[in-house]
């Protein structure tokens, strides 16, 4: 079953739990400014209705016997006094305010939901941010998901309650003229609630399908957008200009989809009202022929009956809307719901001991069922050690840094650190004893500065131009326009690959932690920006604990151990000297050139 057809069958169960769980509480939060919105828009529902009779006592008063002169002319000033303080008083200004605090609360919830979204989101590991597209996340936050929240909510809120006021009271007044009128109006709005009822239904499902090509589409639109250097390398653009165009005319022609149906459904709607009227215009006729009612009666009925086809209309506009809603809450619900695969224990343990040994115990791993990446590895790591991983690329070497990192979690033994595993730390406490320097490190648009303070906010400009010369990155920086200040491009573009390397390392070095995990920190960088970091390495990191993911020779040979990594698992282990003069893997790849200069 694919996840459009799964939420599309448990939209209505999933909405009403997302609307419980993170609506309602903050309407609960303001309940007091909702109350008010909702009283002071019943009022004005009620003052529609009065609007509506008016009519019915004008020409009650024109009719009445004996009044003439200036009595029928106080008459009709103090109607026309008690229309303007129906009109202006009882609609427009009770309308207005309650306008004001319900478009209050209204972003209060949304601002609730991308917060919670987002930090939820921020929060979940690794394994569903590969499952899930920056694109198709980014429309949840600002796209239809949310926007057609904030229109069910904010029609319904400022509709609804002054609708159903206007066709209660409506209602009871066509009962106290003719309770014959008031059967068939009755019938009426019987009937367009049940119409409404299965326009729900429909829309619900063409909402559902809409997003989920939505969030596909931005997905691969986002995609496209962040590639454009490798679409300029392999001279791309006619190709994506297709791709492109293939997404947007799909999500166009969902588009037209859900507004036409829509539009038919009110189409409907609007043509039963119709009928309604003629059959109205009928039973009037009929009724006063009889002598049951009068001509302002029947005045007031069609003018009432055409004003009720508004709050019905807001009833069904209301229920059309809830279609949308409900699959945008089923949808992120679905994201709320998720759990994370790496949790923080309830109560962690607090405080990592100043030496800590690693030690991987039986440690396996995969990413999908049946397709394991580490098998079954045992290896300990003392402290102050630096240790290179090498191997053929699959071997596993990335992703046992990663299981270190806590940022996916063994699905069989444990990884410890000092002696403590590392599932009982909270992830932030234990990625704080790591300066990490990753391959492709992630360039974030904004200041030098900002960029290099990631891991330590607090630090000041001493600290992180001390942290950019020893990364040997101080140069450039200060050659840039603004020096710490200036602005990087998106996605670090405005850099070269070693410049945003070196960052990488000067960040690793301010937060001064305890153990160092470089994943071919070098592997941008010319051989005298390669030589300055070795020796950076050599002279800052002793004591520490390093772990090198490398490719080159003048990186392995340099440190204390070396474990060579097959299939996930460790394959050698021993100095270079020992590893190269031995037969094996390691020798294979010095000859093979897979390890190079």
């Amino acid at each position: 079953m694919s996840e459009t057809q799964e939420i599309q069958g448990a939209v209505p169960n999933r909405a009403n739990a997302a609307f419980r769980q993170h609506v309602w509480p903050v309407l609960v939060e303001r309940k007091w400014a909702t109350l008010g919105a909702v009283a002071l828009l019943g009022i004005h529902g009620y003052g529609l209705t009065l609007q509506n009779v008016y009519l019915k006592w004008f020409l009650d008063a024109l009719e009445q016997h004996g009044l003439a002169g200036v009595d029928l002319w106080r008459r009709v000033a103090w109607l026309a006094g008690g229309y303007l303080v129906a009109t202006v008083v009882l609609r427009m200004a009770c309308w207005h305010l309650g306008y004001r605090l319900i478009t209050r609360v209204r972003e209060r919830i949304v601002f609730a939901l991308r917060s919670q979204f987002f930090r939820h989101v921020n929060q979940l590991c690794l394994r569903f941010h590969g499952q899930h597209s920056s694109g198709e996340l980014f429309s949840y936050l600002f796209g239809s998901p949310l926007a057609s929240v904030m229109q069910f909510f904010q029609h319904t809120s400022i509709a609804v309650p002054g609708s159903i006021v206007n066709l209660i009271s409506l209602l009871l007044l066509f009962w106290q003229w003719d309770w014959v009128v008031a059967l068939v109006v009755l019938a009426a709005a019987a009937l367009s609630v049940w119409f409404m009822l299965h326009a729900r239904v429909k829309m619900q499902r063409i909402s559902a399908e809409f997003q989920s090509a939505e969030g596909d589409v931005s997905g691969r639109v986002a995609d496209l957008l962040r590639g454009n250097k490798a679409v300029k390398l392999y001279a791309m653009e006619d190709r994506v200009e297709e791709d492109f165009a293939a997404q947007a005319a799909m999500i166009s022609r969902k588009s037209y989809e859900r507004d036409v149906s829509s539009h038919v459904e009110w189409m409907k709607q609007e043509a039963f009202g119709y009928v309604c009227y003629a059959v109205l215009m009928g039973v009037c006729t009929w009724r006063y022929v009889e002598g049951h009612i009068s001509l302002g009666v029947v005045a007031a009925c069609f003018t009432s009956f055409v004003s009720i086809q508004w709050p019905l209309q807001a009833i069904f506009q209301a229920f059309t809307f809830w279609g949308g809603a409900a699959a945008s809450l089923a949808r992120i619900g679905v994201v709320l719901d998720t759990p994370s695969t790496t949790p923080d224990p309830a109560e962690p343990t607090r405080g990592l001991p100043p030496h800590a040994e690693i030690v991987f115990e039986n440690v396996s791993f995969d990413y999908e069922p049946n397709a394991p990446i580490v098998r079954e590895l045992s290896l300990r790591i003392p402290t102050g050690q630096r240790v290179a991983l090498v191997g053929p690329s699959g071997a596993g070497k990335t992703t046992i840094a990663q299981l270190l990192l806590r940022l996916y979690d063994p699905t069989a033994g444990a990884v410890k650190l000092g002696g403590v595993d590392l599932r009982r730390f909270a992830a932030a406490d234990l990625r704080r004893q790591f300066g990490v320097v990753p391959q492709d490190p992630f360039i974030f648009r904004t200041t030098v500065r900002d960029n290099v303070r990631v891991a330590r906010p607090d630090a000041s400009d001493a600290a992180i131009r001390r942290a950019c010369e020893l990364a040997n990155a101080w140069d450039f920086i200060a050659a840039m326009p603004g020096g710490l200040d200036a602005k990087i491009g998106e996605g670090g573009s405005t850099l070269s690959g070693g410049q945003r390397q070196r960052l990488a390392i000067a960040r690793a070095l301010l937060a001064d932690p305890q153990c160092f995990v470089l994943d071919e920190a070098t592997s941008a960088l010319d051989t005298l920006s390669e030589a300055l970091v070795q020796e950076v390495v050599e002279k800052n990191l002793v004591g520490r604990t390093v772990i090198f993911i490398a490719h080159r020779l003048a990186t392995v040979k340099n440190c204390d151990r070396i474990l060579v990594v097959d299939g996930g698992r460790v394959v050698q282990d021993g100095a270079f000297d020992e590893l190269v003069a031995r037969p094996g893997l390691f020798q294979d790849l010095v000859r093979g050139q897979a390890l190079r200069a």
